[in-house]
């Protein structure tokens, strides 16, 4: 089953400046939940690969963020749409898994046995991309989330290409439109 790897905040749910301790703090990204239904629809497995630096940071305790998950996984089921696993990196400092660094989604791919080069990963952020570009997947920026920002700060040149849509939904739209099945997201090189 070819696999679809997310970004969570930004990209499915709303940023916040304060980010999201609890499940009250969860806002669906408008258009979301049905882009990850098609997806489902389409055959794709979808994972979400996220740094929640705040459980090493004290701010929440990983009980916390797993209920934080389960609400989410609840919130996308109740409009048809599935995340298969959510793979997180609480780490504040560097680590293999933490995104700029490719360790959470080679581990994604590896749980999934897809390939690298035909699994795209959609974020909002230059570390987002960059993870990306170092596992070899096929780069996907939203302007959602960070996405404006990182657009306007420039990208640089070695993460070319990296498709550009408005959010998860144009993203996915790409995707699916195209016979092929690839859209106008590029295969990595």
């Amino acid at each position: 089953m070819p696999l679809f790897l997310l970004d969570r905040d930004g990209v499915v749910v709303v940023n916040r400046k304060d980010n999201i301790k609890t499940p009250a703090g969860l806002q669906l990204i408008p258009g979301a939940a049905e882009a990850i239904a098609r997806l489902n629809g389409a055959g794709f497995d979808v994972a979400v690969c996220t740094n929640q630096p705040e459980v090493a940071r004290g701010a929440m305790s990983a009980d916390e963020l797993d209920v934080v998950h389960e609400a989410l996984t609840a919130m996308l089921a109740a409009k048809g749409a599935r995340i298969g696993r959510i793979l997180c990196c609480t780490c504040y400092r560097k680590s293999p898994r933490m995104k700029p660094a490719a360790g959470m989604l080679r581990e994604a791919l590896a749980n999934y046995g897809a390939r690298a080069a035909d699994t795209p990963f959609v974020g909002d952020q230059l570390a987002d991309l960059k993870a990306a570009f170092h596992a070899g997947c096929p780069r996907v920026l939203v302007r959602t989330g960070l996405g404006r920002k990182a657009l306007e700060q420039g990208l640089p040149q070695y993460l070319e290409p990296v498709a550009v849509h408005d959010d998860l939904a144009a993203a996915v739209d790409a995707h699916l439109g195209n016979p092929g099945g690839r859209g106008d997201i590029p295969s990595a090189p």
